[in-house]
């Protein structure tokens, strides 16, 4: 079947038609891209918010960090210093000077002084630790000191096999 041919008016008003309709779209489609822009908007509003949360996260890993390192030095020092002053008690009182213990004594009170130096070390360490970290963390470049933890668990896996043989020995 044929169409009937459509007169120029008709025409006219088809294309005005069909052009409003292309304007509704087009409009449709800006009014979509602003709503995009602001989802975008607000996503980088979250990223940023949890940015600040994991920086916080950071920061107070870090200072658990800190504080097992404190109590850690704070029970070799207040261990280091019952071991010493117990050991001067009983040199001072001679109870155990009739059993060959004197030598023993002395050895215990200078382990002692020794665990209260490790323990100090151990307090100025974790300080200059936090506070690097804390440098590290606010720059965004954090580097963990791989070689003095590997310096410092050595050298004391040294000081616990030397005070095992000497426990042994002595």
């Amino acid at each position: 079947m044929i169409e009937p041919e459509l007169n120029s008016t008709e025409l006219s008003k088809q294309r005005t038609g069909l052009s409003e309709e292309r304007t509704g779209l087009s409009e449709h489609r800006t009014d979509l891209s602003e709503h995009r822009t602001e989802l975008s908007e607000h996503r980088t509003a979250l990223s940023e918010e949890r940015s600040k949360l994991s920086d916080v996260r950071s920061h107070l890993a870090n200072e658990r960090t800190h504080l097992a390192y404190m109590r850690t030095g704070i029970s070799l020092v207040s261990l280091g210093i019952t071991m010493n002053r117990f050991s001067w008690f009983l040199i001072d009182n001679k109870s155990m000077t009739r059993f060959g213990g004197h030598t023993f004594l002395n050895d215990a009170k200078n382990v002692g002084l020794g665990m209260v130096i490790l323990g100090s070390a151990l307090l100025v360490w974790s300080l200059f630790r936090y506070n690097k970290t804390v440098k590290s963390i606010d720059s965004g470049v954090f580097t963990p000191p791989h070689r003095f933890i590997w310096g410092f668990t050595l050298t004391l896996i040294l000081i616990g096999t030397i005070s095992t043989i000497w426990l042994m020995v002595g």
